[in-house]
């Protein structure tokens, strides 16, 4: 498989030494880890919402040079996945675009081992405030629950996006975060990659420990 353009820095150096780790990758944006993560002797298991993208996967000449574990559904659909059987939990931005945060995490609690990493990114709230709407007077609200078009996104991504995204406040994250069981050890920002006005954060990256 290709090396993946969405493995920064930061991801790897939160991501640690993964060998003869169990790793749950949740969704892809554009790329997957997982083939990285078999290399660094890594047992990882996909899990991605979208038929045709775990198709254009498993078809993929390469696949059958990195095997692993790839599972067709829900990113909070975890119900395969036996209790505490994992190690650390990894989605580049893929949670960015899901709507049911909390109920993600309700299910990551479940399946990870005590003192279990999760890493996850999502798109920082400053990157919305120069969205806005076709047909909008005002700007995408700080807490909206709406999903939006990502292409409409004005800032330069470090890493792909999904299709429909949404804005997710740090406060609401924090607090699905600890009504589950988690507590942030890390929090990064991660700067946009080009831009004439400076390095403004666009993706906020968490590592919680259950």
């Amino acid at each position: 498989m290709e090396t993946v353009d969405c493995l920064t820095p930061e991801v790897v150096r939160l991501l640690g030494d993964v060998k003869g780790k169990r790793i749950l990758e949740l969704g892809i944006a554009q790329d997957c880890v997982s083939p990285t993560l078999v290399a660094q002797g890594a047992s990882p298991v996909l899990v991605e919402e979208s038929a045709e993208k775990v198709l254009r996967l498993k078809t993929n000449e390469q696949f059958n040079e990195v095997r692993f574990e790839i599972r067709q559904g829900k990113l909070a659909d975890l119900a395969f996945c036996p209790a505490e059987s994992i190690d650390i939990a990894f989605s580049v931005i893929a949670l960015a675009g899901t709507a049911d945060l909390a109920r993600v995490f309700r299910q990551l609690q479940r399946v990870l081992r005590v003192q279990g990493a999760l890493i996850f990114g999502l798109i920082h709230p400053l990157a919305f405030l120069k969205y806005q709407l076709p047909s909008a007077d005002e700007p995408v609200r700080y807490r909206s629950k709406t999903l939006v078009d990502a292409s409409e996104l004005t800032c330069s991504f470090p890493v792909p996006l999904p299709e429909k995204v949404r804005s997710v406040s740090f406060g609401e994250t924090f607090s699905q975060l600890k009504r589950t069981g988690f507590s942030i050890d890390q929090l990064l920002e991660i700067p946009q990659q080009s831009s004439d006005e400076g390095p403004d954060p666009t993706i906020l990256l968490f590592r919680a420990r259950k």
